[in-house]
């Protein structure tokens, strides 16, 4: 099966991305307060819990994606 139609691994490279945005949003929230900027804490209380649950939902893509290798490798003993 060809990854661009596996849904678990375009699942995995959306939330990746997402992790990425909200990984520069946390960059861009602290470059702004080390140039003096007293920028919104909600905002960085957002983007860690943004990142929290969206790393919780790539670990749960990753398990579903190792689930069929282990029974394979569980089947095969």
């Amino acid at each position: 099966m060809s990854s661009n139609q596996n849904p678990v691994l375009q699942s995995l490279r959306s939330l990746t991305k997402k992790f990425d945005a909200s990984t520069d949003g946390i960059a861009d929230f602290q470059r702004r307060q080390t140039n003096g900027e007293q920028p919104d804490p909600e905002e960085f209380t957002r983007l860690l819990s943004q990142q929290s649950v969206t790393h919780s939902a790539m670990n749960a893509q990753f398990s579903l994606l190792q689930k069929p290798l282990k029974t394979v490798l569980n089947e095969t003993r």
